[in-house]
């Protein structure tokens, strides 16, 4: 008992993969614990494109349960709050008045969507202190769905601060278990044995292989700009260098794309649940999906805009530029301030096309030609299968990069 209490004081390992495991168990158990008030209808279920679409945000709409929203409404809050950090509207608040604004507003994007998904779902007859009828099972619905959503927002922030992966390991979890049970229902609905389905399986592994191959590549891969620190002079002086990874923004615009593309669906249904027969309604509702050309050219543009974005965000050259001169670290041949800054950017400017140009070739150009081929739902939902290898590979990196960071400190000899 004394050696087990000693291991979890002295290991951070431990104790981090230990708070991981009771958040993905309580994620687990909401993920599975039905919303008594409502049903999801069996077409929202069966319907696979919005389901992959779903699990990069946490979510399951295949059924109605505490977790159905996901971290949706915090992703899509992250999004929204950037542009208004951009042009400063909250730049006079506290840091108090900042989280209130912030949480607001992820309740409001939460009641939106929660009032999408209820839409489209068949209600349950509710009685409450004398009140029934579809307006009160409404409520009561989106109140539970708020509630799952804003739990864990909660339970992600708990494991960013004591646990392995930040918020992104719910998402994961999510898309590992979405791809185990799509997996084992794909092969229960095999009759027996064929060498079709070996062959199939095969192709599968092999294709799969080699995204997680290029994943990892194109993760790791970085372009190194020599920097000189001063004070410094000894060998460690010439290996110093500032690393820019050649897809700035990582896997960031694949996610945060599908979390946007699901907001005019949700927005989109609840409008339609006060409004069901407006024609402009069906119609922005149907070319919104990612099954028609202008849904899919909208995602592609999504997409671009995000890889840019975050690629700044990611590498802000004012910040850098900054640090470098505060730190004494300078370019060789550059002065620091403004001509530092001017450089750094040219280096992200060209980096982040690169990696929005990688990022619209892996998740758009599949989807485009499998729509021109005049491919449906199921077909659409191959070529998202592409992006959420590439999200599940780079958020598995994330946590091995932090893993190994951490255990870091064995690497070196003791001193005394």
């Amino acid at each position: 008992m004394y050696t087990i209490r000693k291991k979890w004081a002295s290991s951070l390992l431990l104790r981090k993969i230990a708070w991981t495991l009771v958040i993905v168990l309580v994620y687990m158990i909401g993920r599975f614990l039905p919303v008594p008030t409502a049903v999801v209808n069996q077409e929202v279920a069966n319907h696979s494109l919005l389901n992959n679409l779903a699990t990069v945000t946490g979510a399951r709409i295949s059924a109605m349960t505490l977790f159905s929203l996901g971290l949706s409404p915090w992703m899509t809050t992250v999004i929204l709050w950037r542009f208004f950090t951009v042009f400063n509207l909250f730049k006079n608040q506290t840091q108090t008045q900042v989280y209130r604004y912030r949480m607001l507003l992820t309740l409001v994007v939460a009641a939106i969507q929660g009032l999408g998904l209820t839409a489209t779902a068949t209600l349950r007859e509710l009685t409450f202190l004398g009140l029934s009828g579809d307006g009160l099972a409404i409520g009561v619905t989106l109140l539970i769905l708020i509630t799952g959503s804003v739990v864990l927002t909660w339970l992600g922030n708990r494991n960013a601060e004591r646990g392995l992966g930040g918020m992104t390991i719910l998402i994961l979890v999510n898309m590992i278990l979405a791809f185990l049970e799509n997996g084992l229902s794909f092969l229960s609905e095999q009759t027996g044995f064929s060498w079709g389905l070996v062959g199939q399986i095969v192709l599968f592994v092999l294709v799969y292989s080699a995204l997680v191959l290029m994943t990892v590549t194109l993760y790791r891969g970085e372009y190194r700009i020599p920097i000189k620190r001063v004070g410094i002079n000894s060998s460690y002086n010439q290996k110093s260098y500032l690393p820019i990874r050649v897809t700035p923004a990582g896997a960031l615009p694949f996610m945060y794309g599908m979390t946007l593309m699901m907001l005019p669906a949700y927005l989109l249904n609840g409008l339609r649940f006060f409004y069901p027969e407006s024609e402009l309604l069906k119609a922005l509702t149907l070319n919104f999906s990612l099954t028609q050309l202008p849904g899919a050219l909208f995602y592609v543009v999504l997409l671009y805009v995000l890889a840019i974005g975050f690629a700044y965000y990611n590498y802000d050259a004012f910040d850098i530029a900054k640090n470098m001169r505060n730190n004494g670290d300078y370019i060789e041949g550059i002065p620091p301030g403004k001509a530092t800054k001017a450089f750094i950017q040219g280096k992200v400017n060209s980096l982040a096309q690169f990696g929005a140009v990688t990022v619209i070739v892996i998740g758009g150009l599949p989807l485009l030609f499998l729509l021109l081929q005049g491919e449906q739902d199921g077909s659409i939902s191959i070529a998202l299968l592409i992006n959420n290898a590439y999200i599940v590979s780079s958020l598995l990196l994330g946590v091995i990069e932090q893993v190994n960071t951490i255990q870091s400190w064995k690497q070196y000899q003791p001193i005394i």
